[in-house]
């Protein structure tokens, strides 16, 4: 079973705009701090930031022998350390580490003059732009948007040209445990799945289930049935079914007492108060003799 990516959409504003900046003036501060250099790989190292932490080795190995036959094509956006000739990755670590593999000397890159707080914002951003983050690690990268920057579900929805309710539910997938979170990340279950998940109130039913998924290739709609399952409160029914059997049995001793008095069996059916007392005769000898036992009664 794999992970299916949802499509993202657009960002909005731009980075500028997560720090309150227009559009215009974020250009115009790229553009005067911005230099295209071919740099010696060894001189530049990733960011301990990076929201992506997963790197698929098969993919990273096409991606090199690409990279062998036709270069960078795209450099890759880098930051320079301060009083260092050492630069640390904002963007691209996947071509970097590509061409590492490819054994290249150097790499193009964009040097961006940029503050610290804005590193982990354009890192998130290109990921997302490129739809390189598993649903974990763009759960965690939002969550550490909002811690380090003091940002509202909407605010942070309104700068990445999300809805609301779509952060809100990437944002969830923080609450579920690390061991679902693990078969998360690596597409054993989907995000749609974990979020069924997350209706689950006991911790060790939300893993059971989620090794069922996994083990019997449940889909969303499967699961969420089973989620339903586990929230009904299996006491009620058995409650139910005692009351039930108690009922069953009440009218059982009526028929026998009315039999036994009439001395012809007696049928009663009840429902919910109402119904009918059934006496049935064979013969005019017969009915004359529940005729007058009867009367007797009245």
């Amino acid at each position: 079973m794999t992970a299916k990516n949802k499509k993202q959409t657009g960002l909005g504003r731009g980075l500028g705009a997560l720090l309150g900046q227009t559009e215009k003036q974020f250009q115009q501060n790229s553009q005067t701090t911005e230099k295209i250099l071919e740099i010696d790989l060894e001189q530049i190292s990733p960011n301990r930031n990076q929201p992506r932490q997963d790197f698929d080795q098969l993919k990273l190995e096409e991606l090199a022998q690409s990279i062998k036959q036709h270069g960078v094509l795209q450099p890759i956006i880098v930051t320079q350390k301060e009083n260092t000739d050492h630069y640390s990755i904002i963007a691209g670590e996947r071509r970097w580490r590509a061409a590492k593999l490819a054994k290249l000397k150097t790499i193009p890159v964009i040097v961006r003059e940029l503050d610290d707080h804005l590193i982990l914002q354009h890192s998130i951003i290109e990921n997302i732009q490129r739809e390189n983050l598993n649903p974990v690690e763009e759960a965690q990268a939002y969550r550490e948007l909002m811690d380090q920057y003091n940002m509202t579900q909407e605010e942070l929805a309104n700068n990445l040209g999300k809805s609301r309710p779509a952060v809100a539910n990437t944002l969830r997938l923080n609450n579920l445990p690390e061991e679902i979170l693990k078969e998360l990340a690596i597409g054993s279950i989907t995000a749609g799945h974990a979020r069924s998940l997350l209706a689950l109130g006991n911790i060790d039913d939300q893993i059971n289930l989620c090794e069922s998924i996994i083990n019997q290739d449940l889909s969303v709609r499967q699961t969420e049935k089973h989620v339903a399952k586990l929230n009904d409160p299996p006491v009620k029914t058995k409650k139910r079914e005692k009351i039930d059997q108690q009922y069953e049995l009440s009218i059982k001793n009526v028929e026998t007492n009315l039999s036994k008095s009439l001395g012809t069996k007696v049928k009663l059916k009840d429902r919910a108060g109402k119904g009918q007392i059934i006496i049935p005769y064979n013969n005019n000898e017969e009915l004359s003799r529940l005729i007058e036992i009867l009367s007797d009664q009245i």
